[in-house]
């Protein structure tokens, strides 16, 4: 088991980036939420975590490009990618399910308190992650599609990518509930390596052998 770890780097990033952000939650032991919520949280904890680990399976992580190949390290990225964006996308919904089982504010009406709080730093934060992930998602759906060479559209995409992480990270540390100190941190860091994995990328004047497309 652990020689095959050993040997796929891919399933070493996905412990580490579905694994961290759960151990952390169940560590903190938050008490007094309903398993629904719980439920819901979890899923987002860990579909966050998943999209900042999506910088280490592409191909500015040239460790594990050398170690599985650009073509397998960039199919992860799409199935990981295909699993974590749309319940990310989805999650301004996922907030309001419970109300659904709760007295009080009608789903609809916390869904437009949501989408229409402009005061909030961290909602507007969450807004802006919300519709660059969109963006990130469709311009991948569609880059056949889009009238640019493929070094240009990875550009893009990265930018994107990076705006996006930068903004879903301000949002979950300041509105999330399981943002504790350890939380923090481990976003903090992983999301600021994998920013310097990309930058280093661009700074690059060629791609190393294998990679060229």
């Amino acid at each position: 088991m652990t020689e095959y770890l050993k040997n796929n780097v891919q399933l070493q990033i996905l412990a580490v980036f579905s694994g961290g952000p759960l151990l952390i939650w169940a560590a903190a032991g938050d008490p007094g939420r309903t398993p629904l919520k719980e439920s819901l949280s979890v899923l987002t904890i860990l579909a966050f975590g998943l999209m900042i680990g999506l910088f280490y399976l592409a191909r500015p992580n040239r460790a594990a490009v050398r170690k599985i190949g650009a073509a397998k390290l960039l199919r992860w990225h799409k199935l990981i990618g295909y699993a974590a964006v749309p319940v990310l996308l989805v999650h301004p919904v996922l907030l309001v399910v419970p109300r659904y089982f709760e007295a009080g504010l009608a789903p609809g009406e916390a869904f437009r308190t949501i989408v229409t709080t402009t005061s909030s730093s961290g909602i507007l934060f969450g807004l802006g992650a919300w519709c660059l992930m969109l963006l990130l998602g469709l311009s991948a759906l569609l880059r056949k599609q889009l009238p640019l060479t493929y070094p240009t559209w990875r550009i893009v995409h990265g930018v994107l990518a990076l705006l996006c992480v930068v903004s879903a990270a301000l949002h979950a540390l300041d509105l999330g509930r399981h943002a504790d100190s350890a939380m923090a941190v481990f976003v903090v860091l992983l999301s600021a390596g994998g920013i310097y994995l990309l930058l280093k990328s661009y700074a690059a004047k060629e791609q190393p052998e294998g990679e060229k497309r």
